[in-house]
């Protein structure tokens, strides 16, 4: 009986092991396919193609070093392992079979690819270390990018994972990401790498080990977690069978990335010779800028702009807007800050158009009109708008008395937003604004502007007014912030422009007002 069972126990893992070696080679394969897909398309990068002994998407098999000394297919096991325990390292490097299919496809099968890797490594991994070094997390986790992206800082996977570290949406945007229509920072190289250390940092937290941590990068927390509960085991080989097939390959393919990144001339593999510049400064632009405006005036290639500032979609740096940065070639760096104002200007029209034009405000004198409600009076509609009553009755041929429904007609100054070539045209200009904020007027009314001649009375009212208006703004006030008031109620209370209380008192649109606190409106 225990002899027929041991022969069925035999003959059901005889039928599982394909299966088993199907799904370990499965896993290194999502690996390597991944990595082909993200070399592929760092092959269209500016610097890349300056180079073009490796504008190759496809390896030389002249070049094949299967057949040469070499070859990992020429080095031992023991050999291998003991050039993993050389190097110094936080992080478990465990060799085993899973790890040794993998280096053998980075050298044997990819060396020019990797001579690549090498290259760009000379650009990139100094940013990793001080950025990792900073966040108190291991230097060689920079190898991490090798099997995330292939250091293309491009790279997006069939989830939706993007950048060099391979952010997915939601993850990024709880690391302080900014991605919207204009700008997805899990391109940016100093912000996704910020990101990557924080993130990498609170998942070592968690398991207290690091294979573990890149794991759980991978797939998640949730499916790391529900591997130890199924496994009962805490380590990564120990929960290993229990993983998303992808994961699987995942720690092994980093393995495989750090022997690789540091023994690629013992297996004769030469760095490419890359134009990347090493030497680059990040400036803060406080314009609207487009790349071509920049490459004009400083004479500099726009791809090589697109290379150094991946995270801008759409080319335009829009500095007024929020603090966005400048990567450049240190030679270019006094030049773009003595120029700024110069390069923003450069062709705007062209590159912006009217919608981007600086807006102000000038004040016309528009025709409202009021559809009489049920109760309403002369004195209430009057009120309603701050006009006169007796000038509300001759607007509208002095009527006595008033119905519902009846249409009134209401002549008010407004302030109306133009741009500032369009208030220079204006005989109506004047030297007061409103915010963007202003109150919505009922759906009831319709507005239309006018250009009823403005007669003697009003022109030396509105003269005094504006008079009065300038003697205010020369007199320094202050509100005492609320419970419950906004910059923006702030504005509409002051009738003053929110981008002008931003700048008296010194803040910006993520700027947060407290309880208490003394605000400039004027």
């Amino acid at each position: 009986m225990y002899k027929t069972k041991q022969l069925t126990l035999l003959f059901i893992i005889t039928l599982l092991l394909p299966f088993v070696s199907f799904s370990q080679k499965e896993s290194e394969l999502n690996v390597i396919r991944n990595f082909e897909t993200n070399f592929d398309s760092l092959l269209s990068s500016y610097y890349i193609r300056q180079n073009t002994r490796v504008i190759k998407k496809s390896y030389d098999r002249a070049l094949d070093n299967l057949c040469e000394p070499t070859s990992v297919s020429n080095v031992s096991d023991s050999i291998i392992a003991k050039r993993l325990r050389a190097l110094p390292s936080n992080i478990e490097l465990t060799y085993n079979k899973q790890v040794r299919n993998i280096i053998e496809y980075y050298i044997d099968k990819g060396g020019a690819r990797v001579g690549v890797m090498i290259g760009l490594s000379k650009y990139y991994f100094p940013i990793f270390e001080s950025i990792l070094d900073q966040y108190s997390v291991p230097h060689e986790l920079k190898y991490l990018v090798v099997i995330e992206s292939a250091l293309n800082p491009n790279a997006v996977s069939r989830a939706g994972a993007t950048g060099l570290w391979q952010f997915m949406y939601s993850t990024g945007r709880s690391y302080d990401l900014r991605i919207n229509a204009n700008v997805d920072d899990r391109k940016d190289p100093l912000k996704a790498t910020v990101a990557a250390a924080r993130f990498l940092r609170d998942l070592y937290r968690i398991y207290g080990d690091w294979q573990l941590a890149l794991a759980a990068y991978n797939c998640g927390p949730g499916n790391v977690n529900k591997a130890i509960r199924r496994s009962g085991k805490n380590d990564f080989w120990g929960i290993y069978n229990y993983l998303p097939r992808e994961t699987r390959g995942y720690v092994p393919a980093y393995i495989a990335a750090c022997y690789v990144m540091n023994y690629y001339k013992e297996h004769n593999i030469a760095p490419a010779i890359l134009s990347k510049p090493i030497s680059t400064d990040t400036i803060t632009v406080r314009r609207d800028i487009h790349f071509e405006q920049i490459a004009d005036v400083l004479n500099i290639p726009v791809e090589q702009l697109k290379d150094l500032n991946p995270q801008y979609k759409r080319n335009i740096i829009f500095g007024t807007q929020d603090n966005y940065s400048l990567k450049l070639p240190f030679r270019y760096v006094n030049d773009f800050i003595s120029l700024e104002d110069s390069i923003a200007e450069y062709n705007k029209d062209k590159y912006f158009g009217k919608a981007y034009e600086e807006k102000e405000y000038i004040t016309k004198e528009v025709k409202l009109t009021h559809k009489v409600r049920k109760g309403e009076n002369w004195n209430s509609i009057a009120k309603r708008y701050g006009v006169n009553v007796r000038d509300l009755k001759r607007w509208n041929g002095n009527r006595k008395t008033l119905q519902r429904g009846s249409i009134l007609s209401v002549y008010k100054k407004q302030q109306v937003e133009v741009t500032k070539k369009e208030k220079e045209e204006s005989p109506f200009a004047e030297q007061n604004a409103v915010s963007n904020d202003a109150e919505v007027q009922s759906q009831e009314q319709t507005v239309e502007t006018t250009s009823k001649d403005i007669t003697q009375e009003t022109t030396a009212k509105k003269t005094k007014d504006t008079k009065k208006t300038k003697e205010k703004q020369q007199k320094a006030q202050y509100h005492k912030v609320k419970k419950g008031e906004t910059i923006s109620s702030i504005s509409r209370k002051y009738n003053v422009p929110m981008d002008e209380i931003f700048k008296l008192n010194k803040l910006n649109k993520r700027s947060v007002i407290k309880v208490g606190q003394s605000i400039r409106v004027k």
